[in-house]
């Protein structure tokens, strides 16, 4: 009875530590140097810089590791000698303490490759960044390739008459121009990501057809989903037409106007989720504050299930820390601290499987990626070998 009751306080200690941890590591970026916007998928010799701050100054030291992974995010049976040229579990040496905020908070960042580690395989791998007590604070799913098949997505609305209204019809079609066949004994698995949501991929394992020359992955459907929200808060004083309000109370509170959900599809341009730090300031990553943004929801009907706000900004988790506050049977409302930027944000409903879309519109702009991967009988990990990209901002009616 004693070694229950430990391990039962000990689990909801481990889980306070993980929801306080949560809470200030902040503004988790990957992206390749140079580029503005997040990524998930790299060019084999890219240069990856990974990026988050931690609210207040620097307590404690952080390190991270790399693991490869096979087609659904699970470990390959490789040693880290294959895939390693170095070593991992690395302390991260380089952080800043932010300057002129209200909110401090220390920006630490680092670099794949760096003169400690290189990755010398193509395929998933999955960066996890642990405390000195090796309490893991976050983790990102990365995609290596190199010398990949091209492939080609071709987007049109779905053929069902039931899903008209809200469906996307996705073909894939990887054509073989190297004359290196297709093998008939070769494992392949297609994953279909929208918008860099890893959370909400789809893996298909056989293709509709397969040719020595051709692979053909047909009638693949997706709910179109609604267009990103957005707001600005690069000038961190000033309103405009999605910000309210702004005052100062020990830091800045953004106040947005009320989202309504909606009932027909209107165009709105967005980012596909994404999020772009930004301040009028030199050194973004350490001189741009943090503000206490204020989100509101109306919806159309009272939803049994609850609702959460989601994006690049928080790896569309669907967790307690970002779901929204019912106040009544039609309104929603949610505070989170936030770093100065201009970002994408959406509400989905929770569901047996995940979450969907509070409206879903066959025309919404989508970008899709698609990633084939093949385990030959004589390998012992799966390899990357084609990969395509499409966006629906020209779907076929």
């Amino acid at each position: 009875m004693i070694k229950k009751i430990a391990s039962i306080l000990l689990f909801f200690f481990l889980q306070n530590l993980l929801f306080s941890q949560s809470n200030i590591v902040k503004s988790i970026k990957v992206k390749s140097n140079g580029h503005l916007k997040s990524n998930f998928i790299f060019d084999k010799n890219d240069v990856i810089n990974i990026s988050f701050d931690i609210l207040g100054k620097k307590k404690v030291d952080y390190y991270y590791t790399i693991t490869h992974c096979d087609y659904e995010w699970n470990s390959s049976d490789i040693s880290k000698f294959e895939y390693i040229e170095g070593y991992d579990d690395i302390r991260i040496d380089n952080y800043f303490f932010s300057q002129n905020t209200y909110q401090s908070y220390t920006n630490f960042n680092f670099q794949i490759p760096n003169r400690s580690l290189k990755i010398k395989l193509d395929g998933n791998y999955i960066i996890r960044v642990f405390d000195q007590n090796y309490n893991q604070i976050f983790e990102r799913k990365i995609v290596l390739k190199d010398n990949v098949y091209n492939g080609i997505i071709n987007i049109t609305r779905s053929k069902e008459i039931v899903d008209l209204p809200i469906s996307q019809n996705l073909q894939v079609v990887f054509t073989n121009l190297d004359n290196v066949i297709f093998n008939s004994s070769s494992e392949y698995k297609l994953s279909i990501v929208r918008n860099n949501n890893l959370k909400s991929n789809k893996i298909f394992s056989k293709p509709r057809l397969q040719t020595g020359s051709k692979l053909i992955y047909d009638n693949i459907k997706f709910d179109g989903g609604s267009e990103y929200l957005y707001f600005d808060s690069k000038n961190i004083l000033l309103t405009s037409s999605e910000i309210k309000q702004v005052d100062f109370k020990k830091i800045y509170n953004t106040t947005l106007f009320t989202d309504f959900q909606e009932s027909i599809y209107t165009l709105q341009p967005d980012l596909d989720g994404a999020y772009i730090l930004n301040a009028d300031c030199y050194e973004k990553n350490i001189c741009a504050d943090y503000s206490n943004v204020i989100f509101s929801l109306r919806t159309n009907k009272n939803y049994e299930n609850d609702i959460f706000i989601i994006g690049e900004f928080n790896n569309n988790e669907i967790s307690e820390q970002y779901k929204m506050k019912k106040e009544n049977k039609n309104y929603y409302t949610k505070d989170l601290v936030l770093k100065q930027g201009l970002y994408n944000y959406k509400y989905v409903v929770k569901t047996k499987n995940g979450f969907k879309d509070l409206s879903n519109f066959w025309q919404t702009e989508n970008n899709y990626k698609a990633i084939l991967y093949e385990k030959k009988i004589t390998d012992r990990y799966y390899k990357i070998i084609g990969f395509g990209e499409n966006n629906s901002n020209k779907i076929v009616n």
